[in-house]
């Protein structure tokens, strides 16, 4: 029996009510009512039997009760009980006439009240019982009602316990209502009241027109009206969200995907061959061509409909379509089943107007035949939003900040003894004795403090010694230990980190460079210390402004020089200018006397990424070899950890240098020694990748976890991401969300990225929160993520985590395409070439693929290639093969499977036998069915177009099922035609109105 079962009548002024010997009963029902509960178990009783029967015989449909199918498997008094009552009740204006029946279902023993009764109506209305039961009585016209009753255990589970849940399911249902018994809703009236029956739990629902000859209610109108009820009362087991759902029912649903997904599969490889299908093809082709007017199926005569039937169902035949039509129509059935136990016939796919689409594709494949067009199939284009985060990028840019910015510094004649010294920051450079060592800064007992400081290769660093015999220096007036003392204490080298006294050393580190500058023969080099110390804000507010003035003033300095250029490439107290930056790096790499490594490096990038100059691989790999070099001799006489991360990262990205994971691992342990997080990181990432030989999970997550706690924002995304995800660790999802939200905390883009896109849709352990997760990716955008733009747009262009709004999502992905993100310029193309939730541009599509394509989207070039083989006004053939074999070079299959087709059919370009075989055959070895069908059709001398045609009617099939599948799954009634919904959205838009 159905899980719903609901009773439909109506109530004739004009009918003469009946009581017989109903009344009687009315009269002492109460005593029947009111049994012990140990007497319910016995059997009923004999008096109850005969009354049972004049039941059945005065009301047969009394028979469908959910009571009466209990009292059938267990005659006892309480099921004989239940069941009278209910019958009595369902019937009650057949048999009172001393109540109306809106008076009685309020009234009656065990009606939920709220207030002084139970009845109640749409939601601000106030139900005063008199007047409307007054109402009732002077009603001229037909009131219709209805009874529907659940399983005491269904109501239990699914909430329909209470009559404030059954009151706002009905309030829900207004419309349904009004459109079914076809009365306005202005004019419609109704009320309910719920009866918390022990076995059954129902509602009665009364409805009428206060105009008296409006309305009626169809047969298909019960059937809606039944469906309505059923899906919302089991929406929950209907969307398979119900946590209490049973085994079986998930096994079922999980069979169910199964069957979907071997079908589709079988469809989508090997070859579909039937001669027959292709030759009814070809002659519904050329009828076509005789027959004027519109080639839609509607339109057609009736000869012609019947080809297209006989192909449809010729297609229907197939078992792979057949399997997946079962299951639609198994699937239909189970929604059924809900609310009535009669199964529709199952009719043929050809005759289902639910799939009438399917014949209109077949028309516009037999015009394709007959018209001999450029084919390009719509095939499905999976895999072009496959998006890993681009963690190196971000992971380089560590390297980048102020802080971390190693710099030579230049020797000042006068301070110089012959030797080797290092700087503050670590770099090497050459200088000549001076007889009065003791006089200089640059002592032998500064030199040993700094040599305990820095270390070399074989000596590791001692910075508790060295903070003592610093500390001795500085006190004796050494401005460069003054600084060094800084440095030291603000890291917490050798003591506890104080940035406080960290300032006042840098303080007067500042005051010595002031009075050194004004007397040293070289006072460029002091100029160019006085400009980092305003750079980082060490001793004197940081201001980037002054720091590029004192820069400037140490014209021809090449660490002045490479410093400025990083303000005017970062934008930092100067105006940006990479054109200027550019010309400084270069002025510092190629200084005579001290050519700068690290301007080298820039220069690697600046040449690699187009920036400041023309994009040139030869001279970004010769600076970027330069560089590498320079930082190996440096490397030589110095252990720092600054300089070890950076020979890791450029062993490990194979820049300047072949790529060495070995090697990257070596310089990451070097410097993870010193304490280094980014190199922890780094090491961390190499542990996860398995091409490296020392793959370890374990220790992977044990340095990401070192650097994390040290405060590395991206070791602590990292993290998140993993135990989030689980892939190669146990998921953990609590602990996962730690990690984010303390890079979030640090205003880490990817962690906000991450974290905001799993609170949109959220997941079985974290529940949605689509405020906060737009909240997140903004903040994302913000800090310049055009991943989060490209996702956030996608979000607001699909309209599922929040309300469809075509206008953000459009420019959100603009952004993003502005930021060189190739997944939204490849989506911008594809939005503006379909047109169907913005206006058809083809212009604007072709200049968003074709960046997106200049950025290796294959998509993007494949897609370009075809609209310039196939759009009206656009065409270009070169162009299109231009994409379509950049496209090809990157492993597209179906831009081979396009460049066979055009070499086989010589219509464009200069046919060409041996080109088409040798597209195809790659084509098919990667997986593309077309080309393996159209193979197959020249193997066997064929027609190949009609070939290729029924294969793409079996996938259009496929699709269409599955997606009425789907559809149904969530709860969609039909659904709209994409057509329709494109007209509707481009009026929608014209008046500013959101699509969706």
């Amino acid at each position: 029996m159905a899980k719903l079962v609901t009773k439909f009548k109506y109530l004739n002024p004009n009918r003469d009510t009946n009581i017989g010997g109903y009344v009687k009963y009315i009269a002492t029902r109460e005593g029947v009512e009111k049994i012990d509960d140990t007497k319910r178990l016995s059997p009923a009783t004999g008096k109850q039997q005969q009354f049972i029967e004049k039941i059945l015989r005065d009301f047969p449909d009394t028979k469908e009760m959910l009571e009466y199918e209990d009292y059938q498997k267990d005659k006892t008094i309480g099921n004989a009980s239940e069941f009278i009552t209910r019958a009595v009740e369902d019937n009650a204006h057949e048999v009172m006439n001393t109540k109306t029946y809106s008076d009685y279902i309020a009234t009656r023993p065990r009606a939920e009240r709220f207030g002084t009764h139970g009845l109640f109506t749409d939601d601000g209305i106030e139900v005063k019982l008199n007047e409307v039961s007054q109402a009732l009585n002077l009603h001229g016209g037909n009131v219709w009602t209805a009874i529907v009753s659940l399983r005491r255990e269904d109501a239990e589970r699914l909430g329909f316990n209470t009559g404030i849940r059954w009151r706002d399911m009905l309030r829900t249902q207004t419309q349904a209502l009004a459109s079914n018994l076809k009365i306005p809703m202005e004019n419609l009236r109704w009320y309910a009241a719920f009866h918390n029956e022990s076995h059954h739990p129902h509602i009665h629902l009364l409805a009428y027109s206060v105009i008296e000859n409006e309305g009626y209610l169809t047969k298909q109108g019960v059937h809606n009206l039944r469906s309505s009820f059923a899906k919302d009362i089991f929406a929950q087991d209907l969307l398979c969200t119900y946590e209490k759902q049973t085994e079986h029912r998930d096994s079922l649903r999980r069979k169910s995907r199964e069957v979907i997904r071997e079908a589709v599969e079988k469809i989508n490889t090997g070859i579909y061959d039937n001669p027959q299908l292709e030759q009814q093809l070809i002659k519904l082709a050329d009828r076509l061509s005789r027959t004027g007017g519109k080639k839609v199926y509607g339109y057609l005569k009736a000869d012609v409909k019947a080809i297209i039937d006989s192909i449809v169902e010729k297609l229907a035949g197939d078992e792979r379509i057949a399997a997946l039509y079962d299951l639609w129509h198994e699937q239909r059935e189970e929604v059924l089943k809900t609310y009535t136990q009669e199964m529709p016939k199952r009719i043929p796919l050809s005759q289902n107007k639910e799939f009438k689409s399917i014949k209109n594709a077949v028309i516009q494949e037999a015009l394709n035949l007959s018209a001999e067009k450029k084919i390009i199939e719509e095939m499905e284009e999976t895999g072009e939003e496959k998006i890993a985060e681009d963690e190196a990028a971000q992971e380089e840019d560590t390297m980048f900040c102020p802080e971390n910015e190693p710099v030579e510094m230049e020797t000042s004649e006068d301070e110089t003894d012959s030797g080797t010294i290092y700087d503050s920051d670590t770099r090497p450079f050459r200088y000549r004795k001076k007889s009065k060592k003791d006089d200089t800064w640059w002592s032998s007992a500064y030199k040993q403090a700094r040599l305990c400081l820095y270390g070399t290769k074989e000596i590791k660093p001692d910075f508790g010694q060295a903070l003592s015999l610093m500390q001795k220096e500085a006190e004796r007036g050494n401005g460069f230990a003054m600084h060094d003392m800084g440095k030291m204490i603000l890291s917490g080298l050798g003591c506890e980190a104080d940035e406080e006294t960290a300032q006042e050393w840098f303080q007067k580190a500042y005051t010595a460079f002031c009075a050194k500058e004004k007397t040293a023969k070289n006072a460029d080099y002091f100029q160019y210390r006085i400009g980092k110390l305003y750079s980082f804000g060490y001793g004197v507010e940081q201001d980037y402004g002054k720091a590029a003035q004192w820069y400037e003033k140490a014209d021809g300095n090449p660490f002045a020089l490479y410093s400025l250029g990083v303000l005017y490439h970062r934008r930092q107290g100067v105006e940006q200018n990479e054109e200027k930056a550019f010309a400084l790096f270069m002025k510092a790499a190629t200084h005579s006397a001290k050519p700068n490594a690290y301007a080298q490096y820039e220069l690697g990038k600046m040449y690699q990424d187009g920036i400041g100059t023309a994009a040139s691989p030869g001279d970004s790999a010769k600076w970027y070899r330069e560089a590498y070099q320079g930082f190996l001799r440096i490397e030589q006489n110095m252990a720092d950890d600054k300089l070890y991360y950076r020979l890791g990262q450029m062993n490990l990205t194979g820049k300047g240098t072949e790529v060495s994971l070995p090697k990257a691992g070596e310089y990451f342990e070097k410097a993870a020694e010193l304490d280094n997080p980014n190199a922890m990181f780094g090491l961390g990432k190499l542990y996860l990748n398995p091409e490296y030989d020392n793959y370890d999970v374990p220790k992977a997550v044990d340095f990401l976890l070192k650097a994390a706690k040290s405060g590395h924002s991206q070791a602590q995304y990292l993290l998140g991401k993993l135990f989030l995800t689980g892939e190669v660790v146990t998921r953990n999802t609590e602990y996962a969300l730690r990690w984010l939200e303390e890079s979030v905390a640090q205003e880490n883009p990817y962690a906000q990225y991450l974290l905001g896109k799993t609170l949109l849709y959220g997941n079985e352990d974290i529940p949605p929160d689509s405020r906060r997760g737009v909240e997140l990716l903004e903040e994302s955008i913000r800090l310049q993520n055009s991943m989060a733009a490209y996702a956030l747009g996608k979000v607001y262009q699909e309209g599922k985590a929040v309300l469809q709004d075509i206008n953000k999502a459009v420019s959100l992905l603009m952004t993003a395409a502005e930021r060189n993100n190739p997944y939204a310029g490849y989506l911008l193309g594809k939005l503006y070439y379909r047109g169907e939730v913005v206006p058809k541009d083809v212009a604007k599509a072709l200049y968003y693929l074709e960046q997106s394509a200049g950025q290796e989207n294959e998509f993007a070039a494949y897609l370009a290639g075809k609209i310039y083989l196939t759009e009206e006004g656009t065409q270009d053939v070169i162009k299109a093969i231009r994409h379509l074999e950049s496209a090809w070079e990157k492993g597209n299959h179906y831009a081979g499977y396009q460049l066979g087709k055009l070499y086989l059919y010589g219509r464009e370009v200069e046919a060409d036998q041996e080109k088409a075989s040798a597209y195809l055959t790659a084509s098919a070895e990667m997986g593309n069915q077309y080309a393996g069908q159209l193979l197959h059709s020249i193997r066997n001398n064929r027609n190949w177009s009609a070939a290729t045609g029924t294969l793409r009617l079996l996938h259009h099939i496929s699709r269409i099922i599955q997606n009425r599948i789907a559809d149904e799954r969530k709860g969609k009634e039909g659904g709209i035609d994409r057509k329709l919904k494109r007209r509707i959205d481009e009026k929608k838009q014209a008046h500013g109105l959101r699509q969706g």
